[in-house]
């Protein structure tokens, strides 16, 4: 896996923990739910979670999906509320810079939780240090809200997937034929 591969998909996984209409259940929703998420994406931490790392996590989940909704042209997204807050979140998990004959890379500087949550952060910077950052995207279907990578060469995706894509045109078609008046019939006399 590429390293744009395994930061891309750290961050998605981070987003894709929100719970959707098609299915997807809360994995946030208490400390076994974040120790366990945190073993699977390969962060877990020998310290023990707290419900206070709990409501972090959502915060910086919320944060993060709402910058990933404007990359996908959503107006309403609170990109001015996640830009604070990630500023302000930043000064607790701060990176470091590791700098090697292959390169430079973020790290986060702590260890457990926080050091969890810097690593998404350095995730982050890595992404956008490759250019890649605008194509974290959140599906624009309204029952999934799923968090993708845009592949389309021009950036230009709006959805995880063709099926998302195809219940949205299908619900914009029903509503067009909803509203859309019947034609009647003149009647000759």
């Amino acid at each position: 896996m590429s390293a744009e591969c395994a930061t891309s998909d750290l961050l998605l996984a981070l987003v894709n923990t929100r719970p959707s209409d098609n299915g997807r259940v809360e994995r946030f929703d208490g400390v076994p739910g974040l120790q366990a998420w945190l073993t699977d994406v390969g962060l877990a931490v020998a310290e023990p979670v707290t419900g206070a790392d709990v409501v972090a996590a959502r915060e910086l989940r919320d944060a993060f999906s709402s910058l990933f909704r404007a990359h996908c042209g959503c107006e309403d997204a609170p990109v001015e509320t996640a830009e604070r807050y990630l500023h302000a979140v930043a000064a607790r998990y701060p990176l470091v810079l590791r700098v090697t004959a292959e390169g430079v890379t973020a790290e986060a500087s702590q260890t457990g939780v926080p050091g969890a949550f810097g690593t998404l952060l350095a995730a982050a910077a890595d992404l956008s240090a490759r250019g890649a950052w605008p194509r974290l995207k959140l599906c624009k279907n309204p029952s999934c809200y799923a968090g993708f990578f845009d592949k389309t060469k021009n950036q230009s995706g709006q959805f995880c997937g063709s099926a998302c894509g195809s219940q949205v045109s299908m619900r914009a078609y029903r509503s067009r034929q909803r509203t859309t008046p019947t034609p009647t019939t003149p009647t000759t006399v």
